[in-house]
């Protein structure tokens, strides 16, 4: 027990905010978990992150920086070691820190463990299942073989439990003050939640009785229902093939039907329901330890989700609301119960708000604590320009089309206006809410916002990078296949 606050800092990837049933309700699922901690503590309602994927969003909450000052952007970025980083500071302050990343892009190699004292990439720590190595790792270590029950019956949950494990495991006996970020990626695709979250949400799929034939023998599954194509909507679950189904559901948005979007968005909303119930035996642990009353909890994503919402799929592309705005959830010592915020917020200010909230002094950031009197009117966001050349889909579809998702992209956006530059020189003015395209723009609208936009995120764009430029490990490599970011 120390008079300085512990930090949780869990981030939840590709969770859109409009998912929670304490924001907009916009998906069929009561998420209690997030409620109760909603009601313990603030909800930033309009909070946002500085970028569509995630790099950049996990870059400026761990340094309170925009990536164009960071250069903590694109396809496999390295953060600069001058930067100081949320964990190292943190440490260098006497806090005990533990991290688990989510996606290898954000793993060792780009630096964002520094600070940590152990960062736990469950990619290179847990051996691909069900291989040999995976079976060794069952004789010795406990949680590898409660993994292997789980996915005997129920089925694969992404390793979002072993990470919830690990976190205890390490929370049980670390001494205070501490620091722990997850970043988990349970809602991601592939939109598979365990068996009983599935049936419960699409009863009329057919499947093998067990998980285990399911991953073992790649046993079929399928849907009774002619508006629905297996095929096609498995590969569009599995985002395996991310980059190219969404430049082809671009380009046609028959590609993936509306009966096939209605059930992804079922199974993205049931995966939700499963991370709910993970997060509320979590948050009955930290009661029964003790440790809820002096420890801040932060719940955040790094970016949201199109489920065809203007012509687009997945993330990564596009910096429309559905992509940018994160639940922002923050409970614990300082933080008022109850209160919900209207005014904006961004991914920017979480390292001042959580030095402000622990008593610490904070570098210099480009933003500022939210719990201090000034109130944000804007918010940035931005794209790298990117290569897309390498997808399958590059030849299929039209220069227009490929041009749309290789552009670069800066945001600024108000509450009644978003403005958008794009590296080929085009400016598009978008009116909230719903982003509609404002035709002829008054330039005494857009002239203050473009001032805005390039004094903080400057004008220039970083050129474009390809992924397969990178060398990675196998369980690197075998991750960011798993989650679309290579084909």
């Amino acid at each position: 027990m120390t008079d300085r606050s512990n930090v949780i800092l869990l981030v939840f990837d590709t969770l859109r905010a409009d998912a929670l049933s304490c924001y907009d309700r916009a998906f069929p699922v009561e998420t209690t978990a997030f409620d109760r901690v909603a009601r313990r503590g603030t909800v930033f309602e309009n909070a946002f992150a500085v970028g569509p994927w995630t790099p950049p969003s996990h870059g400026a909450m761990f340094s309170g920086r925009y990536p164009s000052d960071t250069g903590f952007d694109g396809a496999w970025p390295t953060m600069p070691e001058s930067v100081p980083l949320l964990a190292e500071w943190f440490s260098d302050r006497g806090y005990r820190t533990y991290g688990i990343p989510g996606p290898a892009k954000m793993g060792s190699a780009t630096g964002l463990d520094r600070g940590f004292d152990e960062y736990y990439e469950v990619y290179e720590e847990v051996a691909k299942r069900p291989s040999l190595d995976y079976l060794r790792q069952l004789v010795t270590d406990p949680l590898i073989r409660r993994d292997f029950l789980r996915l005997a019956g129920a089925g694969n949950d992404y390793y979002s439990e072993i990470k919830f494990d690990r976190l205890r495991e390490w929370l049980a006996d670390a001494p205070e003050p501490f620091f722990a970020m997850a970043n988990l990626t349970t809602v991601h695709s592939p939109y598979d939640p365990p068996r009983p979250y599935k049936r419960a949400a699409t009863p009329e799929l057919s499947r093998p009785r067990f998980g285990l034939a399911e991953e073992l023998l790649d046993a079929p599954c399928e849907f009774d229902d002619p508006e629905i194509r297996d095929e096609r909507l498995f590969d569009a679950a599995d985002g395996a093939d991310a980059t190219s189904i969404a430049l082809r559901y671009f380009e046609d948005d028959e590609y993936v039907s509306d009966a096939e979007l209605d059930v992804l968005r079922e199974w993205y909303a049931a995966s939700l329901r499963y991370l709910d119930d993970r997060l509320g035996a979590f948050l009955d642990w930290l009661d029964r330890q003790g440790l809820a009353d002096d420890t801040l909890l932060v719940l955040t994503s790094d970016h949201g989700e199109l489920f065809g919402e203007h012509g687009g799929f997945y993330h990564g592309d596009f910096l429309y609301d559905e992509v940018t705005r994160v639940p922002l959830v923050v409970s614990g010592p300082g933080v008022p119960a109850g209160e919900r915020r209207t005014d904006l917020a961004s991914h920017i200010d979480l390292f001042a708000t959580l030095c402000d909230l622990c008593g610490l002094d904070a570098p210099e950031t480009d933003g500022s604590s939210l719990l201090g009197d000034a109130r944000r009117d804007a918010v940035f966001a931005a794209k790298a320009p990117s290569d897309e050349r390498d997808a399958e889909a590059a030849s299929e579809v039209s220069e227009e089309t490929l041009r749309e998702f290789e552009v670069g992209r800066k945001s600024i956006r108000t509450d009644e206006y978003r403005f958008e530059l794009r590296s080929d020189g085009e400016e598009v003015l978008y009116e909230l809410p719903g982003e509609a395209v404002v035709s002829d723009p008054d330039e005494a609208v857009v002239a203050p916002l473009r001032e805005r936009l390039a004094a903080t995120l400057g004008e220039s764009f970083d050129g474009a990078e390809s992924a397969t430029d990178a060398e990675y490990s196998a369980g690197v490599e075998r991750n960011l296949r798993e989650l679309g970011y290579l084909e």
